[in-house]
C-alpha cells in the first residue's frame, strides 16, 4: 500500500456472526469487525499525503453478507476500503425468479456448517438501495469473473478478490499492475 498499489481481500472465509468458537469468546463476531480493522490499517498506511486502498470483499453465498452490506450504510464505519459483494449466478437466478437462495458456512463447502434461507429480491433491493445511498456495496458478478479469468484455468491459481477498483481479478498474493 505505501507504494501506491491496492489490495484486494475476501472475506468469506471468516466464521458468520454468532457462531461458535473454541475459546473464552464462545461466539465469533463475524466479518464486520474484520472489516474495520482492515479499513482502520489502510488509513494509517500512507505515503506523500496519498492513503492506502483497499477492496474487502465477501461472498453473496456468506450468511453475514446483508451485515457486509450494511456496514458502510454507518457515517464513520470502514472509510478505508472499498466493499463489493461477490454475486452468484445462482443468487440472481434466484433475484429473476422471486425465489429463495441459501446462503451457507464454510462458502465453498459442499458439506456446510451452517446453512440461512434467504429471499432473493429483498437483499438484491437492499444492494441497489445501499448503492444508491452510499456508493456501496459494489457488485462482482463473480461466476463470470472465474470463468474469464486465465489463471483460473490451471488448478492452482484460484481468483479470490480484485483489486480495489475491480479492475483485475486477483489470486492470492499476486499484485495489481495496471500497467500491464
Amino acid at each position: 500500500m505505501k507504494r501506491r498499489g491496492g489490495v484486494g481481500h475476501d472475506l468469506s472465509h471468516l466464521r458468520p456472526n454468532a457462531s461458535p468458537v473454541k475459546n473464552s469468546a464462545l461466539t465469533s463476531t463475524g466479518l464486520v469487525s474484520f472489516m474495520e480493522r482492515y479499513s482502520n490499517s489502510t488509513r494509517e498506511v500512507g505515503q506523500d499525503g496519498r492513503r492506502g486502498a483497499l477492496m474487502l470483499s465477501c461472498s453473496i453465498k456468506h450468511p453475514d453478507a446483508e451485515r457486509f452490506m450494511d456496514a458502510k450504510m454507518v457515517e464513520g464505519k470502514v472509510t478505508g476500503a472499498n466493499v463489493s459483494l461477490r454475486i452468484t449466478d445462482d443468487f440472481m437466478k434466484a433475484v429473476i425468479d422471486k425465489k429463495t437462495y441459501t446462503q451457507q458456512f464454510p462458502v465453498e463447502s459442499k458439506i456446510p456448517t451452517m446453512t440461512k434461507e434467504v429471499d432473493a429480491k429483498p437483499i438484491f433491493d437492499k444492494i441497489i438501495h445501499n448503492a444508491w445511498k452510499s456508493a456501496e456495496p459494489g457488485i462482482l458478478f463473480w461466476d463470470p469473473i472465474k470463468r474469464e479469468s486465465v489463471p483460473d484455468c490451471y488448478p492452482e491459481f484460484q481468483t479470490t478478490s480484485t483489486n480495489p477498483c475491480g479492475e483485475i481479478p486477483l489470486c492470492p498474493y499476486d499484485s495489481c499492475r495496471l500497467l500491464a
